[in-house]
C-alpha cells in the first residue's frame, strides 16, 4: 500500500470533489441540478409527513436517490430512480415495504445496494427481538459479511475509495455497514437474538472479536478517530469523521482505545465543518451536537478537570442554541433539508440531544449541576408536536421514548384516580419498537441521516 497521509486539518471535500470532477468534468453542474430537484421531492415528502401519511416506498426511493446524488456520479441510474420516485407519490398503499423478501431475506424493497438493505433490516430485527419472533426467511443477503474472512474482505473493499477511477465515494456504504455490524455485535439483546434466530451470519465470539480487531486496526493512532480513506494521486488519505467515531464509541459503550486522543480531537474540532468537526455551514446542528454530547458522556471519566470544564461550557452553548434557535415556541424543530432525510428524523435528533444532556431527566446531567425549571413545559410542547406525526414512524417512536413521560400531563392528573394515573405512566414509560421500517432511518440513528 502506498503511503498513508494524515489530513486532520484538511476539509475532505477538497480531495473528493476534485476527484469527482476528474471522473466527470461536468460533475458540479450535474450534481447541483439533481440536488435542487431532490430538494423539491423532499418538500413533497415533508408535506405527506405533516398530514401523518407515511410513504414507505417513497421514503426509501428518496434516500436511495439522495445517496446516488451525494456519493456517486452515476447519472443514468439517478435519472431512473428519480422517475420512479416521482411515480411513487401516486401509490396510496405502500405497506408492502414492511414485508420481508422471501428471495434474499432482507427488508427494504426499494433498495438494491447492500448497505441500504442491511440498514433497513436492522430496524426489523430490533422489532423481532423485542417480540421474540424469528424472521420468516433466512437472511441470504448477508452473504458478503456472513463469515469472518468474507466480512473482513468486504469491509476492506469499502475502506478505500478511488473516486476519480470509479465515480463512487464509499463513505456512506462503509459507515452504514459498520453501524449495522456494530449493533449485531455489541447490543446484547440483538446479538443474542441473532445468534438464536437469524440464519445468514455466523455471529459467534470469534466473529465479534474479528470485527472488533478491524475497528481497532482502522482507528487513527494520532487522533483516535475513525473515518473513510481515499486513494488519490498515488497516495492514501485517511479522513477523521465525527459520525464514524460517534457510532463506534456509542455501540461499544465507550470501550475503545485512545481516549485522550479522542477527547483532544473532539474539543479541537469544535469550529470545523462536519464530518471533520461539529458545525454545519458554520452553525450548530442537533445531530452533530447529539454526537458530541454522547462522546463527552462516554469520555467524561477520561477527561482532565480542565477538559471537563471546557466541555461543560460547550454543552451549555449547544443547549442554548437548541432551545433558542433550533426549537420553535410550539415545541417543533426547524427542518434542515441539507442535513436530514425527513422531518421525523429532524425531530428525533432534536429530542435526542435534549435527552443526552439531561434536559428532561436530571439523572443524565453528567456535565452540570444546573436545574432547568422550564423543562417540564418544554417537554410537554415537544411531545404534543411528536403526537402530530404518524404514530408508527420509527423515528417518532424513538423520539417519544427519549422525550419520556409528559410531566406536565402528570401534573394535570392530580384529580384522576391513582390506579388510572399509574396505568398511564406505565404505558408511557414503556419503550416501543417500530412495527415496520416506516423510514430508512433505523430508529433515526442511521448513518444516512448525516
Amino acid at each position: 500500500m502506498s503511503s498513508v497521509l494524515h489530513l486532520a486539518n484538511t476539509v475532505d471535500g477538497c480531495v473528493i470533489e476534485r476527484d469527482f470532477t476528474r471522473y466527470d468534468r461536468a460533475y458540479h453542474d450535474k450534481v447541483q441540478r439533481y440536488n435542487d430537484h431532490l430538494g423539491v421531492m423532499a418538500a413533497i415528502l415533508r408535506r405527506f409527513s405533516e398530514y401523518s401519511r407515511t410513504m414507505l416506498a417513497s421514503q426509501q426511493l428518496y434516500i436511495y436517490a439522495k445517496w446516488l446524488a451525494r456519493y456517486t456520479a452515476y447519472w443514468p441510474r439517478l435519472d431512473d430512480l428519480v422517475e420512479k420516485l416521482e411515480s411513487s407519490f401516486d401509490e396510496t398503499d405502500q405497506s408492502y415495504v414492511a414485508r420481508q423478501s422471501e428471495i434474499d431475506g432482507s427488508w427494504g424493497w426499494q433498495y438494491t445496494e447492500f448497505h441500504h438493505k442491511f440498514d433497513a433490516t436492522i430496524v426489523r430485527l430490533h422489532e423481532l427481538a423485542s417480540e421474540k419472533r424469528a424472521p420468516r426467511y433466512p437472511l441470504h443477503f448477508l452473504e458478503p459479511v456472513s463469515t469472518i474472512p468474507k466480512m473482513r474482505t468486504y469491509l476492506e473493499s469499502l475502506l478505500i475509495s478511488d473516486v476519480a477511477a470509479t465515480g463512487r465515494n464509499q463513505r456512506d456504504e462503509l459507515g452504514s455497514v459498520l453501524c449495522c455490524l456494530a449493533q449485531l455485535c455489541f447490543k446484547p439483546r440483538l446479538r443474542n437474538f441473532a445468534r438464536e434466530n437469524v440464519q445468514g451470519i455466523a455471529l459467534d465470539d470469534a466473529y465479534i472479536a474479528a470485527f472488533t480487531d478491524f475497528l481497532d486496526d482502522i482507528q487513527n493512532p494520532e487522533t483516535g478517530y475513525w473515518g473513510p480513506w481515499y486513494s488519490s494521486d498515488g497516495d492514501i488519505h485517511r479522513f477523521d469523521d465525527l459520525s464514524y467515531t460517534f457510532h463506534i464509541v456509542s455501540y461499544r459503550k465507550g470501550n475503545v482505545r485512545q481516549w485522550p486522543h479522542i477527547i483532544r480531537t473532539t474539543l479541537d474540532r469544535r469550529d470545523a465543518e462536519y464530518p471533520l468537526g461539529w458545525l454545519s455551514r458554520g452553525q450548530f446542528n442537533n445531530h452533530n451536537n447529539y454526537d458530541v454530547a454522547k462522546l463527552f458522556r462516554h469520555g467524561w471519566p477520561h477527561m482532565t478537570p480542565t477538559e471537563q470544564d471546557f466541555a461543560s461550557g460547550q454543552l451549555d452553548k449547544m443547549l442554548n442554541w437548541c432551545l433558542k434557535h433550533s426549537m420553535r415556541r410550539d415545541g417543533s424543530f426547524v427542518f434542515d433539508g441539507q442535513f436530514y432525510n425527513s422531518l421525523e428524523s429532524c425531530h428525533y435528533f432534536g429530542v435526542s440531544f435534549l435527552d443526552e444532556v439531561g434536559y428532561f431527566r436530571p439523572r443524565k446531567r453528567f456535565w452540570t449541576a444546573q436545574t432547568f425549571p422550564e423543562a417540564v413545559k418544554t417537554q410537554h410542547r415537544v411531545i404534543s408536536r411528536l403526537n402530530e406525526f404518524c404514530a408508527d414512524n420509527p423515528s417518532i417512536i424513538a423520539a417519544k421514548w427519549k422525550a419520556g413521560t409528559d410531566l406536565h400531563l402528570v401534573a394535570t392528573l392530580s384529580e384522576v384516580p391513582e390506579t388510572k394515573t399509574a396505568m398511564i405512566l406505565d404505558r408511557r414509560d414503556m419503550p416501543r419498537w417500530p412495527r415496520f421500517p416506516a423510514s430508512a432511518d433505523t430508529l433515526a440513528g442511521s448513518f444516512k441521516n448525516d
